[in-house]
């Protein structure tokens, strides 16, 4: 397989050091690429291409990424034995990534190839059934954590919602969607979140940190399904230290996730539960419970779950779903108001997170985790 790369690529490193500059060459290539070019905008064809880095879950030890049915894949060594070339095929389309297996259960993936094209085919082998992988999930509330964080600055922001589970047929579809960029970006959120009508409609798609000082920077956009794309400035130390800084949170959060799952303890020859289910408290009640779950255990949408439901009663159902993503069986209790989930002992906690950002995205984003105000999933990733 081969492929015309828009920046070159280097195939073997003699050290983690010369790998960083290669990155560090990518990233100010792109930038000075950017200088050139007036005025700014969204990267597009025959725009310069911007330092795109994805964070990937794998529940595989060993990952057959080669296997991958969608695509034509090929992993090639660079000498490192954590770092390697992941060139990808679909169609007539080619990309590459740089892939950094440091962390094994989470994988940062880098490329300056053209968005559309790396997009596609990152999309393609988190959700090929080859291999246990997954996009990573930020709720609204986690990016602002990160965002916030010591070092970073904001700069800007943006909000995505569509509706999907209207049931009024001759309603226009509910949709918000903004990119807020400069130094009153919190300003202008301040003045979105005293319009009531709105709230219900803020979940963060995307925020904007500035990182380092006058004489090495970075701005990146950090996005809710775990990529960064910097957008501006030279150093690659503070787009690093950010990925790792945020990645790190993820970890925190879903080890936190999974150690709260339910599960049996022996204490003095008895048998005792331990864990917890947790809530998705709805600030908006569901219309029709069947037809919310026709679209929320479909498995080709963004949830990735399949499930068979049981009717309770008329506003309550139990359903026995699949995690997609792992294969891995759990309970969920609905009603109008109320989402349970009870996750089981050794079960991804990704699912959780999962659920909870889509449902920010296409349901309601003042849902509330554990009946707690956006102040959960902070604390839960310290």
């Amino acid at each position: 397989m081969t492929i015309n790369p828009i920046f070159p690529i280097k195939s073997k490193f003699e050290s983690r050091k010369e790998f960083m500059e290669h990155l560090g060459d990518m990233l100010t290539h792109s930038y000075e690429q950017k200088q050139e070019m007036a005025p700014p905008s969204e990267e597009t064809r025959g725009r310069p291409p911007e330092l795109k880095t994805y964070i990937m879950e794998s529940n595989n030890v060993h990952p057959n990424i080669e296997g991958v049915a969608t695509l034509e894949a090929r992993q090639i060594p660079t000498n490192l034995p954590k770092i390697s070339i992941l060139e990808l095929k679909y169609k007539s389309q080619f990309t590459h990534f740089y892939v950094d297996t440091t962390d094994p259960r989470f994988f940062v993936l880098y490329s300056n190839d053209l968005a559309d094209l790396t997009d596609l085919h990152y999309d393609r082998l988190v959700s090929s059934t080859a291999n246990k992988f997954d996009k990573t999930w930020f709720p609204t509330e986690t990016l602002d954590q990160i965002v916030h964080l010591q070092g970073n600055k904001f700069r800007g922001f943006g909000l995505a919602f569509t509706d999907r589970f209207s049931t009024e047929e001759e309603q226009p579809l509910q949709e918000l969607t903004m990119d807020v960029a400069g130094s009153i970006s919190e300003e202008a959120l301040e003045a979105l979140n005293e319009r009531k009508n709105l709230r219900s409609s803020l979940s963060y798609s995307k925020v904007r940190a500035l990182r380092g000082d006058r004489e090495a920077f970075v701005i990146d956009d950090i996005r809710h399904d775990g990529r960064l794309i910097t957008k501006s400035g030279d150093s690659v130390d503070d787009h690093v230290s950010l990925v790792e800084a945020t990645k790190k949170i993820y970890r925190n959060l879903v080890e936190k996730i999974e150690k709260n799952s339910i599960g049996t303890k022996k204490v003095e020859g008895r048998t005792l539960i331990e864990g917890q289910a947790f809530d998705f408290v709805l600030q908006r009640e569901i219309d029709n419970l069947d037809t919310f779950l026709d679209y929320f255990l479909n498995p080709i949408r963004e949830f990735r779950l399949w499930g068979l439901r049981n009717k309770i009663s008329k506003n309550r159902r139990q359903i026995v779903a699949v995690d997609l993503h792992t294969g891995d069986p759990f309970d969920l209790e609905i009603t109008r108001s109320l989402i349970r989930v009870y996750l089981p002992k050794g079960t991804c906690g990704n699912v959780v997170l999962r659920m909870y950002v889509n449902l920010q995205h296409t349901f309601d984003s003042t849902i509330r985790f554990n009946d707690e105000k956006r102040h959960l999933f902070t604390t839960m990733g310290d």
